[in-house]
């Protein structure tokens, strides 16, 4: 985090700063429990796509079900294909969303990709207790992903970003005990009653998704 932290001080001033050697044993979670965390930084200046293929590579490895949570959904076709897939091969795919979002744009072109999930099987739970602001995925109770990175575009290609890659059964458990509260505070969204949105809501979401590369 550190490093990180250097790298992006560097980036935005210009001035270089090193972070200070440890000098203690800078591993103790991974040597005492076997299990490890790593530490994805994303933006200008950093290698690009890593994230992207971090939740890319964690969504194709589920198995048994994937919980994703996050304030703003707006895909890549990789990512959402990706999920789709996961749903159509019998894994249990949910996503947490806000009912109401801060950001008019993003909440339209969010809507845009409901239809094609729903058709896949994932399962969309509408968050009814507030602006929901957690980032978090959560792959098999086992592999945690949680950060900063919203799932849409500007988080994935263009702003500083930082997600914790966490393998631990441990906090896994903690994780899905926070989703589990946010699923009982939420409206699960019925393909039935979708299909039946009217026309002018249907027009809303497709003009805002032809902006969705900019949000």
């Amino acid at each position: 985090m550190g490093i990180v932290y250097s790298c992006d001080w560097e980036i935005e001033t210009g001035k270089r700063i090193l972070p200070p050697s440890p000098d203690v044993n800078i591993m103790p979670f991974e040597q005492a429990s076997g299990h490890t965390i790593h530490t994805i930084a994303s933006g200008p200046g950093f290698p690009e796509d890593l994230i992207h293929q971090a939740l890319l590579t964690a969504t194709y490895a589920a198995r048994e079900y994937l919980i994703m949570t996050t304030p703003y959904f707006v895909p890549s076709d990789d990512l959402l294909h990706a999920i789709c897939t996961a749903a159509q091969r019998g894994v249990d795919v949910s996503i947490i969303l806000p009912r109401k979002n801060d950001s008019l744009l993003v909440g339209w072109a969010s809507r845009a990709f409901f239809s094609e999930l729903l058709a896949a099987g994932v399962k969309i739970y509408q968050f009814e207790g507030g602006l929901l602001h957690t980032k978090s995925v959560l792959v098999d109770g086992e592999l945690s992903l949680v950060g900063t990175v919203n799932l849409d575009m500007r988080s994935l290609w263009l702003n500083f970003e930082i997600t914790l890659v966490i393998d631990d059964t441990g906090f896994g458990a903690d994780l899905a005990a926070v989703q589990d509260d946010y699923i009982s505070r939420s409206r699960l969204l019925d393909a039935r009653l979708w299909v039946k949105r009217p026309l002018w809501q249907r027009i809303t979401e497709r003009l805002f998704y032809f902006f969705s590369p900019l949000l």
